[in-house]
């Protein structure tokens, strides 16, 4: 969709939403209350909870997860982008969004024109207005149009792409010492003054935090499922609905939606190689499949997705080709939005039967029914909880559910390490559920779930005292002072190396390792160190790694650049560029955000999906 538009595209992955034609008015909707309608302003643009569901479902419709509050955050950052994009003066008009559409051809009918009702069909299907279409479309040009003048402004040289290639791929002949800090450990004089004055000194160390066990009363659509009846007349209407279904495998070959031609022709390559393989022994289709298929889902499988319907859920181009074959036929390499596949039809089932699919189709229509009186139930529950504000009793009672209560305690940071929402963690620790013992609101845990919380025991924050705590205070002194003098050790000897004098230290053997070796053994700032040390041609370099656990000395003795320099110049080139363009987008995101307002709306961004 939107193929004119492709060529505006940046370095970023920009999702065009559709827009209308009748361009009926831009007025602004009124409500009761003017903030309620969004979660954040940014300038005059809004971010509300529909366009975070909307956003989160595009996500998911593409293979990605990605938490709320991430998507929520790259909604804000494109929010401000484009007000400053407007502020700049960058334009696009309603002429140039009209021809878009005219000449997109998802809009197109059976005579390659265009049509209002395939428009109108889809816009129904987002439930957004022909206004907000218009505006989505002309912030997504802002914002496309901000994106190609900072990378039209970014310039990278070869030489400057060589000399990354060489400090990013080279190889260097080396061996290390370790000074481990438990050797120095006899060295250290302990006793229970020096243990009082460090203590004294880092009594931050040793506060236990505010901490809560919670007692909790959850809802779910699975839990409303279950309490749902349904007919034999609903599941035999439901069965008479059901269309045609194909027992589909299949090996997937991703490419990602801005990649280079390149990348393209490799993946396409290595689709026609694995296809050769096929035909030529199809019984090791499900073999093949769990070696080179990415498709996580299914490459465990031996690429089987099930039986699967003709329904837009797979794409078009997947489903015109797997709906064309015949049962135990397999497929050339296809090409969808999500890169190549090859497609074998395992069975076909164009009657289905009806006690085979009874037991799917109960289950389906029990959440169906389940999903429909989720918000129903989820208010119901937030009035018993509100009505019965010191006990959890009535709330479970209402909805036929259980008080759950947590032996664990909870703090808040126990809380987010645990990928609790925010908002959970807001209500458990606000005044009036930790102070007043009251029952929260009910609170969005997922799309499923909904969970009214209560506060039933309190610790208190508090600093443990050194008696209760001296056998930490002594491993955490020993552990610091250990670390100084193999820091001392280690810096010593570095000298003595450097300036060439005789050392007895007790080296590693000598190896040849990898940049790659080297990025995943040691932390970002040890690397950074390492890529500095140069040997001349009769006298090696000697480095001491920072970040690692013990002080760590490496004579580099020499670098091997990598082989075929030129032909990674293209690709350091356009990695340079993307971090410079990346950079760029930072500072202008910090500046933005100091001068364009922001106000904050009614509307959390947890909030249920609607």
């Amino acid at each position: 969709m939107f193929h004119t538009v492709e060529k505006y595209k940046g370095p970023a992955q920009i999702l065009l939403g559709l827009i209308a034609l009748t361009f009926v008015g831009f007025g602004v909707s009124t409500v009761a209350n003017p903030d309620s309608d969004y979660i954040v302003k940014v300038g005059n643009q809004k971010i509300s909870d529909h366009d975070l569901n909307l956003a989160m479902q595009n996500i998911q419709a593409s293979g990605g997860e990605q938490p709320r509050d991430a998507v929520f955050q790259s909604l804000l950052q494109r929010a401000y982008l484009t007000q400053g994009a407007k502020q700049m003066g960058i334009a696009v008009s309603q002429e140039q969004i009209k021809q878009i559409i005219v000449d997109d051809p998802s809009f197109h009918d059976a005579n390659g024109k265009f049509s209002q009702a395939l428009l109108t069909r889809y816009l129904n299907q987002r439930r957004m207005s022909e206004d907000q279409f218009v505006e989505e479309i002309r912030d997504q040009f802002l914002f496309q149009n901000l994106q190609n003048l900072v990378q039209n402004g970014t310039i990278v040289s070869d030489a400057q792409a060589a000399q990354l290639v060489n400090i990013a791929q080279a190889a260097r002949t080396v061996r290390s010492v370790t000074f481990n800090p438990e050797a120095f450990a006899g060295q250290i004089k302990v006793d229970d003054a020096i243990l009082q004055r460090y203590y004294d000194a880092n009594k931050k160390d040793y506060i236990i935090p505010q901490a809560v066990k919670i007692e909790l009363v959850a809802l779910t659509t699975q839990a409303l499922a279950d309490k749902q009846t349904v007919s034999d007349a609903e599941l035999r209407q439901a069965f008479n609905k059901l269309p045609p279904r194909r027992e589909i495998a299949h090996i997937l070959f991703p490419v990602a939606q801005d990649a280079s031609a390149e990348e393209r022709a490799a993946a396409k390559a290595e689709a026609e190689k694995v296809l050769a393989m096929v035909k030529a022994k199809p019984s090791d289709f499900p073999a093949l499949a769990k070696q080179y298929s990415k498709d996580p889902a299914s490459s465990s499988n031996g690429g089987n997705l099930g039986f699967m319907p003709k329904d837009g859920g797979l794409g078009a181009e997947f489903e015109n080709a797997a709906f064309s074959m015949q049962k135990g036929e397999i497929s050339n390499v296809v090409q969808t939005a999500y890169g190549y596949h090859i497609i074998k039809i395992l069975n076909i089932q164009d009657k289905p039967v009806f006690e085979q699919e009874k037991a799917e189709l109960e289950k389906e229509l029990k959440l169906k029914k389940a999903a429909a009186g989720f918000n129903a139930a989820k208010e119901k529950l937030g009035e018993a909880a509100f009505n019965n504000p010191n006990s959890l009793a009535e709330a479970a009672k209402a909805l036929g559910l259980e008080v759950k209560l947590s032996d664990e305690w909870l703090t808040k940071a126990n809380g987010a390490a645990a990928g609790m929402p925010q908002e959970l963690i807001n209500a458990v620790f606000s005044d009036d559920v930790l102070k007043k013992k009251h029952n929260s609101e009910p609170i969005t845990i997922n799309d499923n779930t909904v969970w009214v919380v209560r506060v039933k025991e309190v610790r208190e924050e508090r600093t443990a005292p050194f008696a209760e705590v001296k056998d930490d205070v002594r491993a955490a002194y020993l552990r610091s002072e250990a670390v100084k003098l193999a820091e001392k050790k280690a810096r010593a000897a570095l000298a003595d190396l450097q300036a060439g004098k005789k050392t007895e230290l007790q080296w590693s053997p000598v190896t040849k390792l990898t940049a790659e070796q080297a990025r995943q053994s040691m932390p970002p700032e040890a690397y950074s160190e390492l890529a500095k040390a140069r040997p001349s041609k009769d006298k090696p370099a000697y480095v001491m790694l920072q970040g690692l656990p013990a002080p760590v000395i490496v004579e580099v003795q020499a670098v091997t650049p990598p082989e075929n320099v030129a032909q990674q110049i293209p690709a350091a080139k356009q990695l340079l560029m993307q971090q410079q363009v990346n950079s760029t987008f930072n500072n202008l995101l910090r500046y933005l955000s100091k001068n364009i307002g922001r106000k904050e709306g009614g509307q959390k961004i947890n909030a249920a999906s609607e």
